[in-house]
């Protein structure tokens, strides 16, 4: 599965800074105990409303603690953001079809 996010970023400043990358394949990496032993896991991310998600809880923490967000964009380039100068945030998922761009980012969440 792709899946194309679109971040728009609203400054304290008033700019506005939009990202858009690409997600192949997306994947959630962690880690469960078992029996008392820490044991990785990986899960597929099947529908783009999932990576959605997992990149508003991402965004979240990123705003709560100060931290910079960053990602290479589907030009190629890095794009960063800093969250101590963010004010509000939006967020899209869509799943892109076969035969679109083939500039891709493929990142585990």
């Amino acid at each position: 599965m792709k899946v194309q996010i679109t971040a728009k970023f609203f400054l304290d400043n008033g700019e506005v800074k939009r990202v858009d990358w690409l997600e192949i394949d997306p994947k959630l990496k962690g880690n469960i105990v078992e029996d008392g032993v820490n044991k990785p896991v990986e899960i597929i991310l099947k529908a783009a409303k999932d990576v959605q998600d997992e990149y508003k809880k991402i965004f979240r923490k990123y705003q709560k603690d100060g931290e910079v967000f960053a990602v290479e964009n589907i030009l190629g380039e890095v794009s960063g953001i800093p969250f101590t100068k963010v004010t509000y945030w939006t967020l899209k998922a869509e799943e892109v079809k076969e035969g679109a761009s083939e500039s891709t980012h493929s990142a585990t969440i």
